[in-house]
């Protein structure tokens, strides 16, 4: 069977979602190799790709701005590219999946000369909606940000839509539904939709009785805080000062384990967690921290999905986990959206896309 190269933005929210395109493509008995550093060495593993280790320049914590993230794809690209190609070379894939932010792949196929796709973690873009275009505009392109797309250009060695252009088809890892203008994208574009698996590497969860479960990733304390005395279970992750009894901290929350049995997720609106939530059914209160998580927010909003916050307060979080959690028109659009990702095929229909490439 065929070898498969992915190549992945070494960030949870770009490497969680693929897991079940991998763990299909190994089921049907092809060879996936895919870089990552050591803290996702487990997760990849698992999904039974090869995991080949390298390091990583990223933060903690990526920044609010999509100009200085991508900023940091770069120098993450350029850090990646000379500990993988020889790699590569030595071990030719037959293809490459990239990640929209892992430039070093797409550098790596177009170098090799092998067919590639690529693999789209944010909103997508055509001619008719993008979001770089929703986001750049705003920014004065001063001498800083002329070298920098200028040093996109050296690296990927033409314009970067260019760059984009040349993946015969794109994976995106969510329905066509949430995508805003979705009905004017073709062929190439394929929504799949989020491609989950198993993740028994992040460990079990059982709810307790009787209670609606909260979880919350972002703003903890305030969440924990707005908990106490209420008639529902909390479950969120980091450091609480103090905390009542109907409320469970985790260092690491095993979330999909969590979101099967959740009534509310608050989240920060990565699209990763959004599609979690959806595909488990779960309405949301997004609060977000970076620019394409606005704009996650701002379709869970308009969708009928979910609230978008500028902040959470404990006032806040009480009245919404009450109103999302007894809004029966809210239930209903969350469920149809649930109909729709599963009808999207998640990491079937992923793996069935690259198997069509490497056919032709």
């Amino acid at each position: 069977m065929a070898h498969i190269a992915i190549f992945l933005m070494p960030e949870r929210g770009h490497v969680l979602p693929v897991l079940g395109m991998i763990a299909e493509l190994v089921r049907r008995g092809h060879r996936v190799s895919c870089p990552v550093p050591a803290q996702f060495a487990a997760a990849v593993t698992e999904s039974g790709a090869n995991a080949i280790p390298c390091t990583t320049t990223l933060p903690a914590e990526l920044p609010e701005s999509l100009y200085d993230a991508a900023r940091l794809a770069l120098t993450e690209a350029e850090s990646a590219l000379p500990q993988l190609e020889g790699r590569f070379r030595d071990d030719r894939p037959d293809i490459v999946l990239w990640d929209i932010a892992a430039w070093a792949g797409g550098v790596i196929a177009r170098r090799l000369g092998v067919p590639h796709l690529l693999l789209d973690s944010f909103l997508t873009s055509n001619a008719h909606w993008s979001l770089g275009a929703a986001v750049l505009p705003a920014r004065t392109f001063d001498r800083e940000a002329i070298r920098f797309f200028t040093n996109v250009q050296d690296f990927v060695g033409c314009s970067l839509p260019e760059f984009v252009a040349g993946a015969q088809r794109r994976i995106a890892l969510f329905p066509r539904e949430f995508q805003p203008e979705g009905d004017t994208f073709d062929e190439r574009f394929v929504f799949a939709g989020p491609a989950l698996t198993e993740r028994t590497f992040q460990g079990t969860w059982q709810p307790p009785n009787g209670k609606p479960v909260v979880l919350a990733t972002t703003g903890t304390q305030i969440c924990a805080d707005a908990a106490r005395g209420m008639p529902w279970h909390l479950v969120t992750k980091g450091k609480i000062r103090t905390w009542a009894p109907n409320v469970e901290v985790h260092d690491e929350v095993p979330q999909l384990a969590v979101l099967r049995h959740a009534s509310v997720f608050i989240t920060r609106g990565g699209i990763s967690g959004v599609m979690e939530a959806l595909h488990h059914g779960v309405p949301m209160i997004v609060v977000p921290r970076m620019t394409d998580q606005r704009f996650n927010g701002q379709r869970v909003e308009e969708l009928g999905l979910g609230v978008l916050l500028d902040a959470v307060t404990e006032e806040s979080v009480r009245s919404l986990v009450d109103q999302l959690t007894s809004d029966s028109s809210i239930a209903a659009r969350v469920k149809d959206m649930q109909r729709m990702i599963q009808r999207a095929g998640g990491g079937t229909a992923a793996a069935d896309v690259v198997e069509e490439e490497l056919a032709r």
